[in-house]
Formats: C-alpha cells, structure tokens, sequence
C-alpha cells in the first residue's frame, strides 16, 4: 500500500528531474540546480514520511 502512495510523488519527482536536467542542457544553471534540488528534496521528503517516520 505505501508504494501506491509512493506513485504521485514519485511522478512529480521524475518531471522535476527532467526539467532541471533539460534547463542545465540549455544553459539555465541555477535554475536546473533548484529543480534538481527539488526533486531530491520532494521524493527524501515522500520516503521519510511513508516509511521512517514513527507512527502515534
């Protein structure tokens, strides 16, 4: 069940990586980086809450 939640996040991730990749290409370097950044951050942020964060 939690890889099914894991799916949207994942997705918005995944569009996140390619656009920074694709601004990097064409010479948009903080930009990429920022959404490359976000990226990480969205799917770090996604795992912790589904699986290492200690349920009450």
């Amino acid at each position: 069940m939690k890889w099914l939640l894991l799916a949207a996040p994942l997705a918005v991730a995944h569009y996140t990586y390619s656009y920074g990749r694709w601004a990097i290409k064409n010479g948009y370097r903080r930009g990429g980086a920022g959404a490359l950044i976000l990226a990480v951050l969205t799917l770090a942020l996604s795992v912790y809450a589904l699986y290492l964060k200690q349920e009450f």
